[in-house]
This record gives structure tokens, C-alpha cells and sequence, in this order.
């Protein structure tokens, strides 16, 4: 046990994130629109298989979403600027 969760359901949660993830990448590589906006309701429908209850889905599915983009973000402008591709005011 961790925190007073299984580790039967911390895997099978990693599972279901990892093919939430997948599918949200897919779906907007070919439709061409952010990741958000497809990862936001396949966590929802994940959370809701996993037994999350209503009240705390949606906030729970923001909070991964915006956990997700924040480290992306940081490393995105990392790698830019080991490359001098910063932003730079003009």
C-alpha cells in the first residue's frame, strides 16, 4: 500500500493514463488541435471507469491536464533556448 491506495490500482491507473495518452496524441495528431482539448475528456471517461467520483472528476482531470503542460512547457523552452531560439522582444 502507498498513501492507502493498492498498488493493484496505482497500476491500474498508470495503465489507463498511458492508453488515455496515447489515444489523445493520435487524435490530435490527425486532427490537427491541441492536446487539451482531446486529453481533458479521455481522462474524464478514464477517471469515470475508475470509479472517480463526480464531484471531484472534472477538477481532477484539469489538474492532470495542466500537471501534464507545465514540465512540457519548461522543457520546451529549455531545449529552445540551448538552441538560441528564445523568444527575444524586439
Amino acid at each position: 500500500m502507498f498513501v492507502g491506495v493498492g498498488l493493484h490500482e496505482i497500476l491500474l491507473l498508470a495503465i489507463a493514463l498511458l492508453i488515455g495518452g496515447m489515444i489523445s496524441g493520435v487524435l490530435a495528431g490527425l486532427f490537427g488541435v491541441s492536446g487539451g482539448s482531446v486529453i481533458v475528456p479521455v481522462l474524464y471517461e478514464g477517471f469515470r471507469m475508475l470509479g472517480v467520483p463526480e464531484e471531484a472528476r472534472m477538477q481532477l482531470c484539469l489538474g492532470t491536464s495542466i500537471a501534464i503542460v507545465v514540465p512540457t512547457t519548461i522543457r520546451s523552452y529549455l531545449t529552445h533556448r540551448a538552441k538560441g531560439l528564445s523568444f527575444r522582444a524586439s
